[in-house]
């Protein structure tokens, strides 16, 4: 079986079962029929599809896939039934974050310059090259609304991506939509195919341009996006938006002041049609200027913008005056909210996601010390993380503070999945069900473990709710592969002191609940027709498992036969 390669020492472990197994790449487990053929066009058409589907990496990101299995499932789901949605966990959605971040931040750059110079003309705001750079940017701020319309979401509540096109609208008109509308205006499409009017025209369209303020929004949530995918820590996150916050409403008010005080008249509302004459420093505004009136911008405004005076520019009308206590107020907001984000920083030293990095930290000091190989040290720390989810926190301890039904009513909950994919829990009586769920144990088992060995004794069954494993005979001859929602090893719970007939195998990072025989025959005691059926189960793959290692141990023996004769 080809697929991707883990490790050398995984090769050969599979290889003593004879078989070189390694977990398939499920990017390569489809026909593609519906794209067939060799040409330059089907290979970008399936390229497109790959980019589209739900990503192998999802699985170290987010909570929904954590096994090869579930995105295998999930990637048919959404062939079969949305071919023409964008996965919210595929690679091309983290790209599209990686585009608007930066498409975003120039924005937040480049449109304060248009109301420091939109009186001038002559500065390079107006030139075909700027505009082309503009125009490019708009056209992106409106491709994000329809790639949103064809992106699917992940319901919390659910626990599952909607691909729906109706209920994406229905979300998506309900969180963003307006406010990516507004912040999509082709605001320099117009400024474009108006050129050689009258600069009033020009500052008609300038006002719209307020709007692209709250592309903050927007850019939070795709850099949130990005830091997730990453795995960037929350305080990196954090402090990075700090500054980013900082600088961009630095820039963007003293420009923003500039444009508003200059063009707000003794006798004209805030949006009127007359304006006051251009800004007293616009004769200046030629190309080898620009940085100097941007510079002497944002030295007069900041006065204002920190509280500390009105620098040269005095009020000189009602509506002046007003802008200004508006920013005073508005910078002093600002000022506490920047205060709050540092606070969260702070706090989140206490969180789980930093004790998380404090317990890796300590974890790497200690592997440091013990001079653990390279090798045992990626494994250790995969465990880890997979196991905590870069959340640490003690669980026993949660437990031990609420009431039996609660800790029941959790368990419950967080088996959901497990108990809707094992066919060995479906119909089962609601209170058997407690008892076997309040019994599992669970474990994680890196690629290349070995979860039972064949000819040892057994006393547990094994649950696997999340990843892939493969089962061998006792003369290494490959069964099967496993995946989520599968079990194995009921042999043990109907047969007293037996021997494992087959080894079981970790392929991929698993999650798996064990299941001891000694809490088993408790709680099914009173269910003898479950009891009957778990046995024939277990008949029937000792049967099959038992022929197949007959069969491998004549096929080798004929080979054996053949080479000396």
């Amino acid at each position: 079986m080809t697929g991707k390669d883990h490790s050398g020492a995984s090769r050969s472990l599979f290889a003593r079962y004879g078989h070189d197994c390694t977990l398939e790449n499920i990017s390569d487990t489809y026909d593609w029929e519906e794209v067939p053929g060799t040409s330059l066009w089907s290979k970008f058409k399936r390229w497109i599809i790959r980019m589209i589907v739900v990503s192998e990496a999802s699985k170290f990101y987010t909570h929904h896939l954590r096994s090869f299995g579930a995105i295998t499932k999930e990637r048919k789901r959404q062939l079969r039934h949305h071919k023409f949605r964008i996965h919210p966990f595929c690679t091309a959605r983290i790209v599209w974050a990686i585009v608007m971040v930066i498409v975003i931040f120039l924005e937040l750059i480049a449109s304060p310059f248009k109301f420091l110079l939109c009186d001038n003309l002559e500065s390079f705001v107006y030139t075909k090259e700027w505009l082309t750079f503009r125009m490019i940017m708009d056209t992106f701020l409106l491709l994000n609304i329809v790639i949103n319309c064809l992106t699917g979401y992940y319901d919390e509540p659910m626990q599952e991506v909607v691909l729906d096109f109706k209920k994406i609208l229905l979300h998506y008109s309900r969180t963003t939509l307006i406010v990516d509308v507004l912040c999509a205006i082709p605001v320099n499409w117009a400024i474009f195919f108006s050129l050689g009017q009258d600069v009033s025209v020009h500052i008609y369209f300038t006002w719209l341009l307020i709007f692209r303020f709250f592309l903050l929004i927007v850019f939070s949530k795709y850099f949130k996006t990005i830091a997730d995918y990453f795995n960037i820590n929350h305080y990196t996150y954090m402090t990075s938006m700090v500054f980013f916050y900082t600088f961009i409403f630095w820039h963007v008010m003293c420009c923003l002041i500039t444009f508003v005080k200059f063009h707000l008249g003794e006798d004209n509302q805030l949006f009127s049609g007359v304006f006051l004459e251009p800004y007293q420093y616009s004769s200046k505004s030629n190309k080898s200027n620009v940085w100097e009136i941007y510079f002497e911008a944002i030295h007069r405004k900041s006065l204002i913008l920190y509280n500390s005076g009105f620098g040269k520019d005095l009020p000189t009308n009602e509506y002046q005056i007003v802008l200004i206590y508006c920013v005073w107020y508005g910078s002093s907001l600002f000022c506490i909210f920047i205060l709050a984000m540092i606070m969260e920083i702070n706090r989140g030293r206490t969180s789980s996601a930093h004790k998380y990095d404090e317990m890796e930290k300590q974890l790497k000091e200690y592997m440091q010390h013990k001079q653990l190989p390279a090798q045992m040290k990626s494994k250790i720390l995969t465990y880890y993380e997979f196991k905590y989810q870069k959340r640490y926190f003690r669980e026993n301890e949660i437990l031990a503070t609420i009431s039996e039904q609660l800790r029941q009513e959790m368990n419950l909950h967080a088996c959901r999945k497990l108990v809707e994919n094992v066919i060995f829990f479906r119909n089962l009586p609601l209170n058997l069900l407690v008892r076997i769920i309040s019994c599992l144990r669970i474990e994680v088992y890196l690629v290349n473990d070995i979860i039972i060995r064949a000819n040892t004794p057994g006393a547990s069954m094994y649950f696997i709710s999340t990843g892939t494993v493969a089962i061998y005979t006792k003369s290494g001859k490959e069964i099967c592969h496993l995946e989520d929602g599968a079990h194995f090893g009921e042999v043990a719970l109907i047969i007293k002191d037996t021997f494992r007939i087959a080894t079981v195998i970790a392929v991929e990072v698993s999650e798996i609940y064990r299941l001891d025989q000694k809490d088993f025959v408790k709680a099914i005691n009173p269910y003898p027709d479950l009891l009957a059926n778990i046995q024939h189960i277990a008949a029937e793959r000792m049967e099959v498992a038992t022929m197949l290692d007959e069969y491998n141990k004549r096929e080798l023996a004929m080979k054996r036969f053949n080479l000396i004769k």
